[in-house]
């Protein structure tokens, strides 16, 4: 009996702990799952949630440009993509297979697509294959189920309406590099603007990503979209250029090498720039083949070079009106002084030559502006000196960039005593004077800064900034030169006489719209030596000449002659006489602008008319 008890009270106790043990046991597990159900739920239900969705940014849609009436430059478009999220990928490789084998990929694209796997972060979608016809698309959404992280995406690619006659300007879209991402910051999308007003104004018309949620399965594969924000769209940037007016000096300069520029002598704004050869730029923007890429880059013309902001040409006789004026503003010759051209001017055991061989007679200022007379500013130049050309050339933007709203502009130079030291360690020549007051030697400009001088001496001497972009209305500041009006009229009116006079240069692209004329210069540079030999014989015209041999063929003018509005400069590469090729090119984009800008005020007095007549 004794025994028994002892037993039982043995027992007791061993229940007693055991229950202990128990309770202790449920009391921990109690606890945690308190705590995980409830101090760390969020945590717990944010793990949960990225095991269910997916979260990935969208780029939003691009802003579009527009020219100054509203008409499309660049504008978007539905884009069929197939991407891949490589992380997302059990097997890359038989994925891969299968994918080439659903979209019938080559070799080299697949390799491609492994270049750029291995290349970027695992988590960032790689495009498979882009620009899929809505039938294509539709058919691999099909084997879409069976493909794990491979998504079909609609996306938006850019398309230039009319590439090729606003290429330099307008620029285009490609695929983004390591410099874009130290130049803009974190770039969400595939391309990024390359050239151009896209790539100037990338942050303006990228706009603010979106972002999206998809319901995933186990192995990754989309189930669902949950959500979706599209972000905040780029913003539209309209330019001053007009598309018509455009796309006509794109057409006139067809089969040329060269620049046109046009813009408003007040406001700056360029209502034209147009560089030939022009290139697709939907073709740059889609992407090209290295084979294609090298024939534009190594294009004798180099079409992807903006000439009209990048060309360094000598300036010829467009650049006597400066000079003209330096000789004017220290009094050191009166504008009716006669100097006589023979043809030939010596000087220092050498002679220099008029473009016309038999000379002109006696020349004013006026008359040698008229006829671009060189010998009178071969005896000009020696009286104002290289120090009143340098200091006038530069006075007028010359050896500087103009300060347009585009990247990329070249300054050109202005020779002078202190440049040729530090350029060829040599003294300056007097001979080097009289060759540079006719816009030849070292002195390089480009077309945008010829239609700035132009614009200033039409405005009566005011340096106005070109600009591209209708960002703000307001007027861009204004430079005064302080130059005299007397003088201003001097050249002026050696201007209207190059043009519309018998005797000038360019008579024959004068033009007269409704009371309406055009002032202007011609401009012929020689890129080659001519030798005695060749005088005595006989020049060589350009027609007979390789291209790369011909002279370069220039004009600068103004509209309407008595009320300036419009400068334009023109720029052939190896054309040959500016009077030839330059300035009917002028001539007839001026006639344009012209019958639209004075037939504008005259629908709008009908549509107000209208609009009375129907009140």
């Amino acid at each position: 009996m004794a025994l028994y008890d002892t037993e039982e009270q043995g027992f007791s106790r061993r229940l007693v702990l055991l229950g202990s043990l128990q309770a202790g046991l449920f009391t921990v597990l109690a606890g945690r799952l308190q705590f995980l159900q409830i101090a760390r739920s969020d945590v717990y239900a944010t793990l949960a949630e990225a095991n269910r969705v997916n979260i990935s940014q969208i780029s939003a849609i691009r802003g579009r440009i527009t020219d100054r009436n509203g008409k499309l430059l660049a504008d978007n478009d539905r884009n069929f993509q197939i991407r891949m999220v490589p992380e997302r990928v059990a097997d890359i490789d038989a994925t891969l297979r299968d994918l080439a084998h659903i979209l019938k990929l080559s070799p080299a694209e697949v390799f491609n697509i492994r270049r750029k796997i291995a290349r970027g972060p695992s988590f960032k979608p790689v495009v498979i294959l882009e620009d899929l016809s809505w039938d294509d698309f539709s058919r691999f959404n099909l084997d879409l189920p069976y493909l794990s992280g491979v998504e079909p995406v609609v996306g938006q690619k850019r398309v230039y309406p009319d590439a090729h006659s606003v290429a330099h300007l307008v620029g285009f879209v490609g695929a983004k590099t390591r410099e874009d991402l130290q130049r803009v910051g974190r770039i969400v999308g595939d391309n990024v603007g390359r050239s151009g007003v896209e790539r100037d104004y990338e942050n303006d018309l990228r706009g603010t990503p979106g972002v999206r949620h998809v319901e995933v399965n186990a192995v990754g594969r989309t189930v669902r979209e949950l959500q979706s924000d599209p972000g905040e769209k780029g913003r539209d940037l309209s330019l001053s250029i007009d598309l018509d007016l455009q796309k006509y000096a794109n057409e006139r300069l067809k089969g040329h090498s060269g620049s046109v520029v046009v813009m408003d002598i007040h406001s700056g704004e360029l209502v034209s720039m147009v560089s030939a050869p022009s290139f697709d730029l939907n073709m740059l923007s889609r992407g090209i083949d290295v084979t294609e890429w090298e024939k534009l880059v190594d294009h004798e013309r180099k079409p992807l070079v903006n000439k009209s902001m990048r060309g360094l040409y000598a300036p010829g006789s467009t650049f006597k009106m400066l000079v003209a004026l330096a000789a004017l503003e220290d009094k050191l010759i009166e504008p009716d002084e006669r100097i006589d051209c023979t043809g030939v001017f010596g000087f220092a055991n050498e002679e220099f030559h008029c473009w016309r061989s038999e000379g002109h007679g006696e020349m004013n200022m006026v008359d040698a502006l008229e006829r671009s007379c060189d010998t009178y500013f071969y005896h000009l130049a020696l009286r104002v000196g290289i120090n009143r050309i340098e200091a006038m050339a530069k006075r007028f933007g010359f050896g500087e960039v103009t300060g347009i709203d585009l990247d990329g502009e070249k300054g050109g130079t202005v020779p002078g005593r202190d440049w040729k030291r530090a350029n060829y360690d040599s003294g300056w020549r007097s001979g080097e004077t009289i060759i540079t007051a006719i816009g030849q030697g070292y002195l390089l400009t480009t077309p945008l800064q010829l239609a700035v001088m132009t614009a200033s001496l039409a405005n009566g001497g005011k340096l106005v900034t070109p600009r591209i972009t209708r960002i703000t209305e307001a007027e861009a500041p204004a430079t005064e030169l302080a130059l005299k009006p007397e003088h201003l009229a001097v050249v002026q009116r050696g201007m209207y006489r190059a043009v519309n006079r018998p005797d000038g240069t360019a008579y024959g692209s004068s033009l007269l719209i409704n009371g309406a004329r055009m002032s202007g210069k011609t401009g012929t540079v020689q890129v080659r030596r001519i030798s005695k030999d060749e005088r005595l014989n006989g020049v060589i015209p350009n027609s007979k000449l390789d291209w790369h041999l011909r002279d370069h063929s220039l004009f600068v003018g103004y509209v309407p002659h008595n009320k300036p509005r419009y400068a334009v400069s023109v720029v052939i590469e190896h054309g040959g006489g500016g009077a030839q090729v330059a300035a009917p090119i002028a001539r007839d984009i001026m006639v344009q602008l012209l019958r639209k800008t004075q037939a504008e005020p005259e629908r709008e007095l009908a549509a107000e008319q209208a609009d009375e007549a129907r009140l």
